[in-house]
């Protein structure tokens, strides 16, 4: 019988180091800076950023895509194509509706060093860069922006370094791209409105841990010092 995947297999930037790092005590910033006043980055500075990683997606890469291809000129990319309508309804499900929820941005005030971050991170991305700022402008200009990316990566990357990539169309495709060999294995399909909720429940879990934990570490002392003081005074 195959071993179960954990979750931190199957969402191991979740468990990265650089999750658990104070944000004053950071080494890597994030340039949130989603708008044309900013300075870009340049390589070295991006290379500072993503260390290790050889390969970045969706937010906060996704605001920054132009910079990245600037920096480096021999990276390839992948856009990968999908049904629009497909894709608005897991959007909905999975980014919308879970972004503008009020228990989880009331949760992200209250843990500042992990939820918080990632709130503002997200939040950034959708009034900076979709310029919405409530689901209700989200959903009404989420197609457009979508077909507003795509052309502007068409546009942008020269043809012999993007790839379109169909879902469905499995290795060979991706894998004749980027000059790697076929594995030998199943393509992955992951339900990505599920990976989402997975996710989400992942970070409300360690934010609700870390509040309590904090709220003891408080709650702890007083109540021994004012035990104390009761039996001194019944004493």
């Amino acid at each position: 019988m195959p071993r179960s995947i954990t979750l931190q297999e199957k969402h191991p930037e979740l468990y990265a180091k650089d999750s658990y790092i104070e944000p004053t005590k950071r080494k890597r910033n994030i340039p949130m800076e989603f708008d044309a006043k900013a300075e870009p980055f340049t390589r070295t500075q991006w290379d500072q950023l993503l260390a290790e990683y050889g390969a970045i997606t969706d937010v906060p890469a996704l605001a920054f895509w132009q910079d990245l291809i600037v920096a480096y000129p021999e990276a390839k990319v992948v856009l990968m194509e999908r049904d629009i309508d497909r894709w608005y309804k897991s959007f909905d499900e999975a980014v919308t509706k879970m972004m503008w929820r009020k228990w989880g941005n009331l949760l992200a005030d209250f843990e500042g060093s992990f939820v918080g971050p990632i709130r503002d991170v997200h939040m950034r991305w959708a009034k900076d860069w979709m310029r919405v700022h409530s689901a209700d402008e989200m959903r009404g200009a989420a197609k457009e922006r979508y077909k507003e990316h795509y052309v502007s990566v068409r546009n942008m990357v020269p043809k012999e370094r993007l790839l379109e990539y169909t879902l469905g169309s499995g290795w060979e495709p991706l894998c004749t791209f980027l000059g790697k060999p076929v594995p030998d294995v199943e393509f992955p399909n992951i339900n990505e409105t599920a990976s989402m909720q997975e996710k989400v429940s992942i970070i409300a879990r360690r934010g609700l841990w870390t509040v309590l934990r904090r709220g003891l570490t408080w709650f702890l002392p007083v109540f021994l010092a004012f035990s104390l003081w009761k039996l001194i005074q019944l004493g």
